[in-house]
């Protein structure tokens, strides 16, 4: 297997946050693979990485995405929980957030489209991915373009669920309790 070097992941990711909607949907599934494991890498030598695929997640239509090339959503996802992750391993607010949170799995779902994912919040550290996990103390359900806005920002998570926007499945208290940590994670996203 032939090894990619950071400036060339560096290359890549600026290709994909110029590339349109469609070419997105294409290219996507063969250029995560090249960029799995990396994020932490690329995003040393591109600090603004975050903010950038916020803002590139902003001005795509994820649900058109989601029902139309659902492996590009899948592989997106992937990489962006990995972006995720190393955020929250540099940003003190976020990881006092998680740490706050406890341990935690959940899901979510869109109601309007095939998009899916999870999360796990564990030890301070948060993962996540693609598709549902098989146990969670919440599922947090929406349309696609509600649960993006809770992941960015554009939707604060209590008054997102006191007018619902998107409603939750679980412990009432837990979900109140994460969205401490859903802001922080918004937050540390936008830089």
């Amino acid at each position: 297997m032939e090894k990619t070097s950071v400036e060339d992941l560096k290359s890549i990711a600026e290709e994909m946050l110029e590339m349109s909607d469609e070419e997105l949907m294409e290219k996507l599934p063969t250029l995560v693979p090249k960029m799995k494991g990396k994020v932490r890498e690329i995003m040393d030598t591109m600090p603004d990485l975050p903010q950038r695929i916020v803002k590139r997640i902003e001005e795509t239509d994820v649900k058109k995405m989601a029902n139309e090339a659902p492996d590009a959503v899948n592989a997106f996802t992937e990489i962006l929980w990995e972006g995720v992750a190393a955020v929250a391993e540099r940003d003190a607010e976020f990881k006092k957030a998680l740490k706050n949170v406890g341990n935690i799995k959940l899901n979510y779902e869109a109601d309007d489209s095939p998009m899916s994912g999870h999360e796990e919040i564990n030890n301070a550290k948060i993962t996540g991915g693609p598709g549902k996990l098989n146990t969670v103390d919440i599922t947090v359900i929406g349309n696609t373009d509600t649960l993006i806005k809770l992941v960015t920002g554009g939707l604060d998570p209590v008054k997102g669920l006191m007018t619902r926007k998107f409603k939750l499945e679980g412990p009432l208290a837990l979900g109140m309790k994460l969205t401490g940590a859903i802001k922080a994670m918004a937050n540390a996203l936008k830089g």
